[in-house]
């Protein structure tokens, strides 16, 4: 898969933007698809998620969010895999993050409709899922937040 977008980090303020549209308990097995650093995965756990898995392929950044989580002491409840996230199956995730360009939303729809189980939630930063229609949409600071819930609401 051609690597769709460059690495860039979530700021801060925009954090909770995912977890106000998906709020995570121990039940959630949160999945990061591009996960870069971690920081999202670092809040999932912060904010009661069960389990983590983050998806990427830059090796530095796995490396890196594999020692920040080794600093932690986070590192029996996240795993990183250095990979491409449509070779990987999703299918354990309660919640997906993603901010991804709709080229990589556009390949990941069929993925998604295909392995993730009823009421799997995704929350999608900035880019809507093509040919999907949003369950919420949160706006946080003008960028906003688009959550899905398996099975989508398709548009016409």
């Amino acid at each position: 898969m051609p690597k769709f977008v460059l690495w860039v980090p979530t700021m801060s303020e925009f954090i909770n933007g995912f977890f106000e549209l998906a709020p995570v308990s121990s039940s959630d097995v949160v999945y990061d698809l591009g996960s870069g650093d971690g920081r999202l995965l670092f809040a999932a756990l912060e904010k009661g998620a069960g389990k983590c898995v983050g998806i990427d392929i830059d090796s530095k950044k796995v490396n890196e969010a594999r020692e920040l989580a080794r600093e932690k002491g986070l590192d029996s409840k996240v795993t990183f895999i250095e990979g491409d996230f449509l070779d990987h199956d999703l299918s354990e995730a309660t919640v997906i993050l993603c901010y991804l360009f709709p080229e990589a939303l556009r390949a990941l729809r069929p993925k998604f409709e295909l392995e993730l189980k009823p009421g799997t939630r995704i929350v999608s930063e900035v880019f809507t899922v093509p040919k999907w229609k949003e369950a919420k949409v949160r706006e946080v600071n003008r960028k906003n937040f688009n959550l899905y819930i398996m099975p989508p609401e398709k548009e016409d």
